[in-house]
């Protein structure tokens, strides 16, 4: 798990060569970013999505053997919790489509917000969608990469 602020993003450029693309887009590009964006096909490619915020009991962990995840929330902000997998108790399980969900307890919790982002690599379990209070609706940017 990476946690920072987005104009620190490029910080972390050199851990792999499909991460290093999102990255370059991503402080070059995020403000006119479309709908959705082919990076490098199905290894690098990002997407707009605006949903409302839950009750944490509303949610739950996902996580991927092959993908990390670039969250980076545009509007409002949300409680995002990660642990590592090996701490949680597989639900389902999907590896044709590298998902799987989980549940158990939470290891650590950052409110993602405008001008922050966070880097859920393989094998970090994520939890996101919780409300902070009340419900909002949130507009984020989220990448996904293939790590292989």
């Amino acid at each position: 798990m990476i946690y920072d602020k987005l104009s620190n993003i490029r910080r972390y450029k050199g851990l792999h060569p499909n991460l290093d693309i999102a990255l370059d887009y991503i402080g070059d590009y995020l403000a006119d970013m479309p709908q959705h964006v082919d990076l490098k096909g199905d290894a690098v490619y990002g997407n707009i999505f605006t949903y409302d915020t839950v009750p944490d009991d509303e949610s739950f962990f996902e996580a991927h053997a092959r993908f990390a995840d670039i969250q980076i929330m545009r509007e409002g902000s949300e409680r995002v919790a990660v642990s590592h997998i090996s701490e949680l108790e597989t639900d389902s399980a999907q590896p044709e489509k590298d998902f799987w969900a989980l549940h158990g307890p939470e290891e650590t919790s950052i409110v993602l917000e405008p001008g922050s982002f966070l880097i859920v690599l393989p094998g970090d379990a994520h939890k996101l969608k919780m409300q902070l209070g009340s419900p909002a609706t949130v507009t984020k940017s989220v990448f996904k990469v293939n790590m292989e």
